[in-house]
């Protein structure tokens, strides 16, 4: 009697859960991949997340200390200095995603742990590889450090070397390796040992399963097509507003509650240097594209202080989710890469000279110069 009545509260609470999100949107949804260097073809491993959420808040946020930094994006109100998506100077990049409905919660349970935001910051300022960092998860779970409402998570893990995907309740993890091609996760289990503690009803997994369609079908066309799968595959898809011609819902992975997106960039030869987030700060069709190095010294105050957010939201509220991105937007973004491109070929020079001080100084003033480029576009 306690398992079935455990499951008519969960379906109970999802259908509130689902007419809410009609309404008001989702509480923390999101898109994630993961991509590696036998598909890059130049010796980087990525992890993107697109958020989906209320919060428009939207800043830089970095922290860490002398022995290992890290960058990322989180809100500037709720848990400030926290992020939802980062990456760190020893290479590790993490990101969390929105997990099931579960009877295995740790709101049922009165769980006073910490939020998903502020795991991954611990897990930024001690972990060095993802499989360290699955490993801090694990503690977080076994100490009931966790907090995630009624639903669970999904975390996902890249360094140098190898992935996780790290599926998890309040009371249970499961994680699953990966180290070629390419991997994702909307926010629907797929690892061992998760299906028997979902609640989920057809509308939270149709619309995790269109999203995951997406991703899946336009990186196939980008390998087909060029034998690559990067950068540029990543930005275009974080922006990708199309209907699935045989979806019977409306849910796309970029869509009217995602608020902002990172394409975190490791590179694997020298990832506290090199290594640079690609990050939309606000609505993705909505801002420009920029790059903040792993190495960075000073951020433009407009990203620390919801500037930036604002302006996209501002355009997001005028002109819509499909409103087109603005062709000089798009060829600003791809001169920028450009040029970021040929300073990382030229630090990595000056790297492999033991000239570091040197490389750090060129790619920060690369970076500034490009966000003055993107804040003079954006009218900021």
């Amino acid at each position: 009697m306690k398992k079935i009545a455990s499951g008519i509260l969960c379906i109970g609470a999802l259908l509130l859960s689902a007419a809410s999100e009609e309404v008001n949107g989702p509480g923390h949804e999101c898109t994630s991949w993961m991509i590696f260097s036998d598909l890059t073809g130049n010796n980087t491993n990525i992890l993107h997340k697109n958020r989906d959420a209320l919060s428009r808040d939207i800043v830089v946020v970095a922290g860490g200390n002398s022995s290992r930094r890290w960058i990322g994006l989180g809100n500037c109100r709720e848990l400030p200095g926290c992020p939802c998506m980062g990456m760190n100077t020893s290479g590790l990049a993490a990101v969390v995603n929105g997990g099931e409905l579960t009877p295995e919660n740790s709101a049922d349970q009165n769980w006073n742990g910490r939020t998903t935001p502020q795991l991954l910051k611990d897990i930024l300022d001690n972990c060095d590889t993802a499989a360290q960092a699955v490993e801090r998860l694990r503690g977080f779970i076994a100490a009931k450090d966790y907090s995630h409402r009624k639903e669970g998570s999904i975390f996902l893990f890249t360094d140098v070397n190898e992935g996780y995907i790290v599926e998890l309740t309040a009371g249970f993890v499961s994680a699953q390796r990966v180290d070629r091609g390419y991997a994702l996760r909307a926010n629907t289990w797929h690892n061992p040992g998760m299906a028997q503690r979902s609640c989920n009803i057809w509308l939270e997994f149709s619309g995790s399963f269109v999203r995951e369609h997406a991703v899946i079908s336009n990186f196939h066309k980008a390998i087909y097509q060029n034998g690559r799968l990067g950068l540029v595959d990543s930005l275009a898809m974080s922006r990708n507003c199309e209907d699935p011609k045989e979806a019977q819902i409306e849910r796309r992975v970029c869509y009217t509650y995602t608020n902002s997106g990172s394409t975190l960039v490791i590179d694997r030869e020298y990832p506290d240097v090199l290594s640079v987030g690609y990050v939309t700060i606000g609505h993705p069709r909505h801002t420009i594209c920029v790059p903040i190095p792993i190495c960075v010294e000073k951020l433009d105050k407009r990203m620390e202080d919801t500037a930036w957010s604002k302006a996209a939201w501002a355009r997001f509220e005028k002109l819509g989710l499909r409103a087109p991105i603005p062709k000089e937007w798009l060829d600003f973004e791809e001169k920028s890469r450009v040029e970021y491109d040929a300073c990382l070929v030229e630090a990595r020079k000056l790297l492999r000279a033991g000239r570091k001080t040197e490389a750090i100084a060129l790619l920060n003033a690369a970076a500034a110069k490009i966000w003055q480029g993107a804040a003079e576009l954006l009218e900021l």
